[in-house]
């Protein structure tokens, strides 16, 4: 049971964040508060997409890693938003910034936190959980013990019967299929196998800083860039990994998830980062393996 409280009786201590479709503040008692602007309670109501009920929903609780409400707030008996605990650590977006070479070329770290991360995604799709945002790096807090937490709670589509508004803008490659930007004029009910896609094209931009957003692109020597020619551009000769990513990427195919392909990577390929120039990328690395 989810508690409900006015947010007349909130009291707000700061403004952390003002986005297209949220505030946040942190109150006085030591929680968040998000509130919902009204652009985001208008489309919800124009596509009969429940948002009270997202928020009052409580089987994100059996997934201990996402930051889900502690309570649901309301202004003038209208949902206006929700209450969370505040959580520390950076996000994925930077977490690595003071990393050192050998740290940015460690494929056992890397292995372990994409572990992580696809047990906490299985955890939430086997309870009805999918979350189309989770390919937005922010929304990924790692904390200083090492452990994950997933917030943004309310751009998870909560159930059978919710629909998405809005997914990551990394996802290019699924955009130019659906043709819609990442706030959807019409919301969309997506299956489990978009976090496979989502958690792969994070694992090759975390892990490789490669974008397979490119593929289908015409590459800097003049050719055609594919699956394959991102493989040996890393020095990646293992066709079960490569077959499967293209699985995730698919539409049609059922996906898998990747981290025991990466395990057997981190067994087989040591890699190595040469430092782009600060004005290709700042603090940007090209990466190549090599068999051991």
């Amino acid at each position: 049971m989810i508690l409900k409280e006015s947010e007349y009786d909130l009291r707000k201590k700061e403004l952390l964040y003002s986005g297209d479709k949220s505030y946040i503040y942190r109150l006085d008692d030591g929680r968040i508060f998000k509130k919902a602007k009204s652009m985001l309670l208008d489309a919800c109501k124009r596509n009969n997409v429940d948002y009270e009920a997202k928020i009052l929903d409580t089987r994100a609780k059996k997934v201990s890693e996402i930051v889900s409400p502690l309570s649901a707030v309301y202004l003038d008996e209208e949902i206006s938003g929700f209450t969370m605990e505040e959580v520390s650590g950076p996000s994925m977006t930077n977490y690595d910034k003071n990393f050192t070479l050998d740290q940015v070329c460690d494929l056992w770290h890397y292995y372990e936190l994409f572990s992580k991360l696809e047990s906490i995604v299985d955890k939430a799709n086997k309870v009805g959980i999918v979350m189309p945002d989770i390919c937005t790096c922010e929304n990924i807090i790692i904390q200083p013990d090492g452990n994950i937490r997933i917030i943004d709670y309310d751009g998870n589509q909560i159930g059978e019967n919710d629909k998405s508004i809005c997914f990551s803008n990394t996802l290019e490659h699924i955009r130019e299929y659906v043709r819609v930007p990442k706030f959807m004029p019409k919301p969309q009910h997506f299956s489990t196998e978009l976090d496979k896609t989502s958690l792969t094209i994070l694992m090759f931009l975390t892990v490789f800083n490669v974008d397979l957003n490119t593929v289908g692109r015409i590459g800097p020597d003049g050719s055609l860039i594919t699956l394959k020619y991102i493989f040996d551009y890393l020095n990646i000769h293992d066709e079960q990994f490569m077959n499967k990513v293209a699985a995730n990427l698919s539409l049609t195919k059922k996906g898998e998830f990747l981290a025991s392909d990466l395990y057997r990577i981190a067994r087989e390929y040591f890699m190595l980062a040469y430092p782009l120039p600060s004005h290709v990328i700042e603090g940007g690395y090209q990466k190549r393996l090599f068999k051991i």
